[in-house]
């Protein structure tokens, strides 16, 4: 994933440097991040996951990000198909 994220933070394209340090070039922008997962982690020191998607879009000058969760996929059935309910009910809200 980070040789991924260096592709995309390039000097000149997505962000520059300046006098003060980087600035990033993609302001104005929003984004949505779907992420399913296992356990059930959003909301808690463990969720490093969000912490480091806002930091690395800040750094492309992205402030508005969005995630929606499906989460305990593995804590089984109903769990399961509570959390795709809940995701699918909120991608549905998205409006783009």
């Amino acid at each position: 994933m980070k040789a991924y994220f260096d592709h995309i933070a390039r000097a000149g394209i997505t962000l520059k440097y300046t006098e003060n340090g980087p600035e990033g070039l993609l302001t104005g922008k929003k984004v949505y991040i779907f992420a399913a997962r296992g356990g059930q982690y959003a909301h808690t020191d463990w969720d490093t996951q969000t912490t480091y998607m806002r930091h690395f879009l800040g750094f492309l000058g992205i402030r508005d990000v969005e995630f929606v969760y499906a989460e305990g996929l593995n804590k089984g059935e109903d769990i399961k198909a509570a959390a795709l309910a809940e995701a699918q009910l909120k991608i549905s809200q998205i409006s783009i």
